[in-house]
């Protein structure tokens, strides 16, 4: 772990994602390839050794600002731990030649984990989309065993667009302004529902704006048309999977065959994609955690 933590800074840019009263950190942690990975620590006044900790893995590219809602509903009562993946802007990348792919990042979390989570200390892992399949990946390393897992709109098979598997590995990073508007259009007519979402569209396109090219290039080609689908039923820990029912980004079809691979698992289902990202559901994951209903699976 590195040591530069930024503490009045940090109180102020995240205080929308916790109670006052909460200490909030934010540092770097070293991988084991010379990644370095931010996280933002939120410890409540009531936390104990006897509560878990929350490990938080956001989707791609995501930014913590959309999160805020859920995030008010878990730090107040479990010292939360949100860790940025590798191809968002934050990383220290020492060199573009290291790996992006959905195993690396199952690597990272095991280390963040080792970093930032004392060894007797109970965890619960929770994600969403793009981080919830890192989730699924780091569930069979055989690594430390969470109580739980609470994964929103997990995403098990990547299947690119065909137009984008062309456009994305022919296209310089350096030339990313060319692609962001195609995406956006890709994103706004057939994956969002902008009438009914406007809000969570502006949210999306403010991420591909704040992206990193680079990254976003080498990630996407990453995990182009990979899938867990082999091991989801090799994972023996209890996982709540929240879904949405109008949710045109996330393919509510993968949510119904993950929930028949998975052997222990319950699934709750909001009603659109904002509510994933809304205090509703912050408030479900910590009530799932405090009165330990995953012990039911």
């Amino acid at each position: 772990m590195t040591s530069s933590e930024n503490l009045k800074g940090a109180e102020s840019e995240y205080a929308g994602c916790m109670a006052p009263g909460t200490v909030v950190k934010e540092y770097y942690v070293n991988t084991s390839d010379g990644v370095k990975l931010r996280v933002i620590d939120f410890v409540p006044k009531k936390d104990s050794p006897g509560k878990p900790v929350v490990l938080f893995v956001a989707g791609w590219i995501s930014h913590i600002a959309g999160w805020k809602d859920v995030l008010r509903e878990i730090t107040p009562h479990f010292r939360t731990v949100y860790m940025e993946t590798r191809e968002k802007r934050s990383s220290v990348i020492p060199s573009l030649k290291v790996s992006f792919a959905m195993e690396r990042l199952a690597l990272d979390i095991n280390e963040v984990i080792a970093e930032t989570i004392p060894e007797r200390r109970g965890f619960v892992m929770s994600g969403s989309s793009f981080g919830a399949t890192a989730i699924f990946e780091y569930l069979v390393l055989g690594a430390r065993e969470p109580l739980c897992s609470v994964l929103i709109a997990p995403i098990a098979h990547f299947n690119f667009p065909r137009f984008l598997g062309v456009v994305v590995p022919a296209l310089p990073p350096r030339l990313y302004f060319i692609a962001k508007p195609i995406v956006k259009w890709y994103l706004r007519n057939f994956r969002l529902n902008v009438k009914a979402e406007a809000e969570q569209a502006r949210k999306y396109d403010a991420t591909l704006d704040a992206a990193d090219p680079y990254k976003l290039k080498k990630s996407a080609l990453s995990v182009r048309n990979y899938d867990v689908w082999d091991k989801l039923p090799l994972i023996k820990s209890p996982v709540l999977i929240i879904g949405a029912m109008h949710d045109t980004l996330h393919e509510t079809e993968q949510d119904e065959r993950i929930m028949r691979l998975l052997k222990r698992r319950e699934y709750r289902e909001l009603a659109s994609n904002k509510e994933t990202h809304s205090a509703k559901a912050g408030a479900l994951i910590a009530t799932f955690i405090e009165k330990k209903e995953y012990k039911g699976l």
